[in-house]
């Protein structure tokens, strides 16, 4: 049995261990892909691409810049999906608090040796605020796939339009493919227009003394 459960451990280290490197992994890939997109554009900031939460200020600002350069559109996925993050961030470590007070007034009441009655009361007004909490955090996570989907497209557009549905749909059914794609295609314009070539400096001609 003492074998079993030292199996079933080490099985788990694995598990958590391989999911771990995973996740940094495609963290890497994504933020290297869209921060060499950024830099090579002259998005301000691609350095952004690295920080958690306000890294979608990057893909949204790739987005943008395509939507003006090739559509003529003035856009601001960038602006929205920084305000959906921040406001998804608050609603969680609202939600954390009310967990924390939950567990604090449940000891507490434990404390003074209350009836079963109160106590499943004092647990559903507590359960009941956290439900409530889920309701907005739920509308903007939904807000925040799809506007990221649409920067997204945007995206595998402006550097393969040949198979850009291909990749957004791929990246929706199976969102570990999506750091590759991004970090495989950093490189490529094929859907944006050719620079322009930098005006050559004038200098006018010396005159001969």
């Amino acid at each position: 049995m003492e074998e079993f459960g030292a199996l079933v451990t080490i099985i788990d280290l694995i598990t958590s261990s391989i999911s771990f490197l995973l996740s940094v992994g495609t963290y890497v890939l994504t933020a290297l892909g869209l921060y060499t997109i950024a830099q090579r554009r002259g998005i301000n900031k691609p350095w952004l691409a690295w920080i958690p939460v306000v890294n979608v200020w990057t893909l949204g600002g790739i987005s943008d810049q395509y939507r003006y350069e090739v559509k003529g559109e003035k856009k601001s996925k960038r602006k929205v999906l920084i305000g959906l993050n921040i406001a998804q961030l608050v609603c969680v470590l609202v939600l954390l608090v009310l967990m924390i007070v939950m567990i604090v007034d449940m000891v507490g009441m434990a404390a003074g040796n209350p009836s079963e009655d109160e106590i499943i009361a004092a647990a559903l007004g507590s359960m009941g605020g956290m439900l409530l909490m889920l309701i907005p955090i739920s509308a903007i996570s939904l807000a925040t796939a799809i506007i990221t989907y649409m920067a997204l497209y945007d995206v595998y557009t402006s550097c393969d339009p040949r198979n850009n549905v291909t990749f957004l749909v791929l990246s929706i059914l199976f969102n570990i493919t999506m750091p590759f794609f991004i970090f495989f295609n950093r490189k490529k314009d094929l859907g944006m227009p050719p620079r322009r070539p930098d005006p050559m400096q004038y200098m006018p001609p010396q005159q001969n003394n």
